[in-house]
């Protein structure tokens, strides 16, 4: 399992238990998911464009 992997995994589980708990406030749960979004956009694109590191396996 990779970096890329791995950071995806946990960007994941905080999404899906933040909005379950108490940890934010509600109004800062969708800043949270738009800056999370951002970082997770800005890093696909770095491995998509910049790298040209996927992978999917060609058949």
């Amino acid at each position: 399992m990779s970096t890329f992997h791995i950071i995806h995994l946990i960007v994941g589980i905080w999404l899906a238990i933040v909005n379950f708990t108490p940890i934010m406030a509600p109004t800062t749960l969708a800043a949270n998911n738009i800056i999370l979004g951002i970082i997770v956009a800005l890093y696909n694109a770095y491995f998509l464009f910049a790298r040209k590191n996927v992978d999917a396996e060609q058949s």
